[in-house]
């Protein structure tokens, strides 16, 4: 690495105490993460870069009592925003720490989207393409839990939130002139917002795939048993894929094991899992079966795509054309999931996606709502 980058290495509650009294009042603050999560549900913190215009800190969170200090800092009002790049993995972190997240955030990633820069830019290209900066990414893969740190790696972790303060202006100063600041806002709150929710575990069942091709009963297991399973995973903080696989619980669903060696004959279930799990799941197989049939939940749709064709292309074409005339990548201004949820959410008579109501409302929502309104007039019509 050919510039070296100065930082204060913190590791004891008194220089943890000494940088949050240095850098309060700081209205911005640049930070970055990196953490380890092979084999665990949750993210471990390995390390928390801080910086302000002019000084960088590594925060060794696991030499530390406390990071009582450091949360204190990060969720004060004092705070205009944090800037991360592409933080949904940071935000998971700060999540896991401090079971909650930063709700004053500014996402370099997400700005840059909005400027055209790239669908999801990282942070590399970014420092090409706003100051000419070459960042090396030879320590991405780095054990960051071993310590000590090596020089190389203390040194890409500094350099990861040298900069960030700079893109940012860039960035905003860009934002200003289109009018777009508040936009970028908007979509960061919307992503702490979804970081800031608690697992809905009654719904979970909802997003494994194919389920739309099970009957009430067998949703009423699938239900059951992948509650079940998170729940499990997050006791045993152990990957979700480790304790069941999605496809493995599809097939239990599928298939309604009630005993130990039903479960052991499903394929996808190994001699292992069969083992550990097959009365557990057997169990809540029976149980599931055994519920009054008015409490199964209700068959899923289709996948839109496949019910509404001509609508969801009529919708993407509406979507593209409107992120050409924005000049921003379609991705950014409705991706395909938020198009459907907008669709259903109009089949079914009820509000809109809260990203739909916001900067996106007169940008597109219009335009989508008269198609909407063309493709429901044009099926009462087929119907009579």
């Amino acid at each position: 690495m050919d510039t070296e980058y100065q930082f204060t290495w913190v590791d004891s509650d008194v220089s943890l105490a000494a940088m949050v009294e240095a850098l309060q009042g700081e209205p911005l603050l640049a930070v970055d993460t990196e953490f380890m999560r092979t084999d665990t549900y949750y993210p471990i913190a390995a390390l928390i870069q801080v910086a302000s215009p002019d000084s960088i800190y590594l925060v060794d969170p696991l030499a530390l009592s406390t990071l009582e200090p450091l949360r204190c800092l990060f969720y004060g009002e004092q705070l205009e925003a944090i800037v991360l790049h592409s933080c949904s993995e940071d935000l998971e972190v700060f999540k896991t720490l401090w079971q909650a997240v930063p709700n004053k955030i500014f996402d370099t990633q997400i700005a840059a989207a909005h400027l055209n820069l790239d669908r999801q830019p990282s942070l590399q290209k970014l420092l090409g393409i706003l100051l000419g900066v070459d960042l090396p990414k030879d320590e991405t893969r780095s054990n960051w839990l071993q310590r000590p740190l090596t020089d190389n790696q203390k040194q890409y972790a500094a350099l990861d939130v040298a900069y960030l303060l700079a893109v940012y202006r860039a960035l905003n100063e860009k934002l200003e002139l289109l009018g777009r600041v508040a936009w970028v806002v908007e979509d960061c709150q919307t992503l702490t917002s979804k970081y800031s929710a608690s697992i809905d575990f009654d719904n979970l069942y909802q997003s494994v795939g194919s389920a739309w091709k099970l009957n009430n009963q067998q949703l009423a297991v699938l239900k059951s048993i992948v509650a079940w399973r998170d729940r499990t995973a997050i006791e045993k903080n152990r990957p979700k894929g480790h304790v069941l696989k999605d496809a493995t619980l599809f097939e239990i669903a599928e298939r309604m094991p009630k005993t130990r060696s039903d479960v052991a004959r499903c394929e996808a279930v190994s001699p292992g899992q069969a083992k550990r799990f097959g009365d557990t799941l057997a169990g809540l197989v029976s149980a599931a079966c055994s519920q009054d049939v008015a409490s199964y939940p209700k068959l899923l749709d289709k996948p839109f795509n496949r019910a509404h064709k001509a609508l969801a292309k009529q919708m993407k074409d509406v979507a593209e054309k409107s992120a050409a005339a924005l000049n921003m990548p379609t991705e950014r201004l409705a991706s395909r999931k938020l198009l459907e949820r907008y669709a259903k959410a109009k089949l079914n008579d009820k509000p809109i996606p809260k990203e739909m109501a916001g900067w996106r409302f007169e940008v597109l929502v219009k335009e989508l709502n008269a198609v909407f309104l063309a493709y429901q007039n044009e099926n009462d019509n087929s119907a009579a």
